[in-house]
């Protein structure tokens, strides 16, 4: 009888295990297909531009741009209107934005493209980052605050590597900034060592703390932003009648599709399209027919009107890649390809012709503008404005003039450098020339 008991009791004992093993296995195997189902979050750099989605784009909102509204009212009737994707579209192909609210409108749209889409999560991170390392027109408060609030959230998706390399571009600046005053020093360290705090790491927090008292020293005072020297070298340009003529045009006929689209029913809808697509195409023949014709201006005249084909060269690659919602042009569809062309073209004669007016400057300002140059032209290559592939030789003449700049003031200050986590760029302030965050 009582081998029966031990038999029996280790027949239980083993049915148990069993059972055991198999609820495991199917805990495990349910969470192997549960995750494999879920969306893979790519770290690797991503265009702002290209990766806008025109068929989620709605056209009436979107028209709203050409109707001649501010891209800032567009981004934020789109946001009001919960239509991310137009909003998105908005703040990426924006060519006007200051560079302190484009930030933070990538940060703003981050927690809306999170409910539904990792990898536009990290675009919005992404690009409040370059612009805080690369923007030639933010002053450092600026750059801190934007990185902090990047840290943040790389730090809520999970990407801790990105976060702390953003807390440390913080420190930097808190600690090497010429342009930090008192008040605006002590601020940021404040913030960084909370951020520190926040994420765990006391051994930071009170490293940080020990230099605190350091910018206490001096008077507790603020300064107003920076002012960009590229703008200094840039004329004017005075559209023709013809143009002008042409721009109004356009803007009624997207005023009606901002108007009427929502109620129309397909005809409607075809015809509106059609006629905004007509308006642009003959504003298309006529800026072409200035372009031509505009020789013989200075060379600041010439930076103008660079600026002005970029702009509308912009918004016909827009079109073509059918970004406004709703196919308006289809032989520019047909042509996308030509059109980036056109666009890359337009941008690489602005650089240059930004190159050639900073060699008519003293050696010391045009080592300030050729850096300030050189990030404008890595950053409209990130935020994916300028197409190509033209952002590794522009980066590697920003590591050059950025340590020339820095040599020439002492091996003081901040310097741009490039860091690579994962095989991915990152742009960064650094209190060295050499790479890395310090």
């Amino acid at each position: 009888m009582s081998s029966l008991s031990k038999s029996n009791r280790l027949f239980l004992g083993l049915a148990a295990g069993v059972a055991i093993l198999v609820i495991l296995g199917g805990a495990l195997l349910g969470a192997y297909f549960f995750l494999s189902r879920q969306p893979r979050v790519d770290l690797g750099w991503v265009s702002p531009l290209e990766s806008v989605d025109g068929q989620r784009v709605a056209p009436d909102l979107a028209a709203l741009s050409l109707a001649g509204e501010l891209d800032e009212r567009v981004f934020r009737a789109a946001l009001d209107a919960g239509e991310k994707e137009t909003a998105f579209a908005a703040l990426a192909y924006s060519l006007l934005l200051p560079d302190n609210i484009r930030g933070g409108h990538w940060l703003l749209l981050a927690p809306y493209c999170r409910q539904t889409d990792g990898v536009r999560t990290n675009v919005c991170y992404q690009a409040a980052l370059d612009l805080a390392a690369l923007s030639p027109s933010l002053n450092d408060t600026a750059r801190a605050d934007l990185s902090l609030q990047a840290a943040r959230g790389y730090a809520e998706v999970g990407q801790l590597q990105p976060a702390r390399m953003a807390l440390a571009q913080v420190e930097n600046i808190a600690r090497y900034s010429l342009a930090l005053l008192p008040a605006q020093r002590r601020a940021v360290m404040g913030q960084l060592i909370e951020a520190y705090r926040s994420s765990g790491d006391s051994q930071a927090a009170a490293s940080m703390q020990k230099l605190v008292g350091e910018g206490n020293a001096g008077p507790g005072i603020t300064v107003g932003p920076a002012q960009s020297s590229l703008a200094d070298l840039r004329g004017s340009v005075v559209l023709p009648s013809s143009v002008a003529n042409a721009v109004v045009a356009r803007q009624q006929a997207a005023a009606q599709v901002a108007a009427k689209w929502f109620q129309a029913d397909e005809n409607g809808r075809s015809e509106l399209a059609g006629s905004l697509g007509a308006a642009l195409m003959e504003e298309d023949r006529v800026r072409s027919e200035f372009y031509a014709a505009a020789g013989g201006l200075s060379a600041a005249d010439r930076l103008a009107l660079l600026h002005d084909r970029v702009a509308w060269l912009t918004t016909k690659y827009r079109v073509a890649r059918g970004d406004y919602g709703a196919s308006l042009v289809p032989a520019w569809e047909e042509q996308a390809d030509g059109v980036r062309a056109a666009l890359a073209e337009a941008y690489t004669q602005l650089i240059n012709g930004y190159g050639q007016q900073v060699d008519t400057l003293s050696p010391a300002d045009a080592s300030h503008a050729r850096v300030e140059l050189l990030r404008q032209g890595v950053l409209w290559s990130r935020l994916g404005l300028l197409p190509g592939n033209i952002e590794s030789a522009l980066s590697e003449k920003l590591a050059d003039a950025s340590r020339q700049l820095w040599t020439r003031q002492g091996n003081a200050g901040l310097t741009v450098v490039v860091q690579d986590i994962g095989g991915t760029r990152f742009y960064l302030l650094s209190g060295s020339s050499r790479d890395g965050v310090e």
